[in-house]
């Protein structure tokens, strides 16, 4: 009789926490919204990479259209070079973000970094958004790739 008692308070004291306050923002926007989102892509009959768009967005996006670019050269061992957040929000005033470099390699398997990351000094290819579109510029030289570093120093790889 003990345990059920116990049961019963226990699911009862969750049950209010998720249903009061900032923990029922949270679980709205969090377990909430992914249980529906997952009912939806269930029934769903997209193709697996369009299901995969919509659920991990613009970064899982502009991955494997690097992903693909790099297929289409055919280049052996790429160190993909991500211009730096910051620069989006705070020069043109857009909100893109670029993946963060495990992130890039978990949707890819191909390496990246950021203008901090170590290594840095290996990349050599560039992604650049133009007018909304990523375009894989190569770095042909380490003073390209320093004029790079230094045009992008200011601005932050922020998440």
């Amino acid at each position: 009789m003990k345990a059920l008692l116990l049961t019963i308070i226990s699911i009862s004291t969750i049950f209010l926490v998720l249903c009061l306050g900032y923990y029922r923002t949270w679980f709205l926007e969090k377990p909430a919204f992914y249980w529906n989102s997952f009912l939806k892509q269930r029934t769903s009959h997209a193709s697996l990479e369009n299901i995969r768009r919509g659920r991990y967005g613009t970064a899982y996006t502009l991955s494997m259209t690097v992903k693909d670019s790099i297929a289409g050269m055919k280049v052996k061992d790429p160190l993909i070079l991500f211009e730096p957040n910051g620069y989006y929000r705070d020069s043109l005033h857009i909100d893109l973000h670029m993946p963060e470099p495990a992130l890039f390699y978990y949707y890819t398997g191909l390496h990246g970094v950021w203008m901090n990351s170590p290594g840095v000094e290996k990349a050599n290819y560039l992604v650049r958004v133009n007018n909304g579109r990523a375009e894989l510029e190569p770095i042909r030289s380490s003073e390209q790739l320093q004029m790079i570093l230094a045009r992008y120093r200011k601005f932050y790889p922020i998440l």
